[in-house]
């Protein structure tokens, strides 16, 4: 079974069911969901940081020079991750609801 027959027979079910008009409705609603989903997974992690410093990563980053500590730079490692990882799935959205790059 090829990888498209495979995703055709997942969500045929959707499209029996009444659920979704087609298997592309279906599989574009499945596909949205899950960006939106890695958008709020996002947002929550650098929501946490600017709670934590009190301060937008801009500003926590000129904090940190040169005086941060292990932790301080773990968070921005992390937290910088976060904000690329966001501007990804965000344009992964444009994409799939415009089709194109904003």
């Amino acid at each position: 079974m090829s990888q498209i027959e495979m995703i055709e027979e997942l969500v045929e079910p959707l499209v029996k069911s009444g659920v979704y008009k087609d298997r592309v409705s279906a599989f574009r609603a499945i596909i949205i969901d899950y960006i939106d989903r890695k958008r709020t997974e996002y947002n929550g992690v650098i929501s946490c940081f600017e709670k934590k410093y009190q301060k937008d990563f801009d500003d926590f980053s000129k904090s940190l020079t040169n005086c941060a500590v292990v932790e301080e730079e773990d968070d921005w490692m992390e937290w910088k991750g976060a904000i690329e990882m966001l501007k990804g799935w965000d344009e992964a959205y444009r994409l799939s609801i415009h089709g194109q790059a904003v």
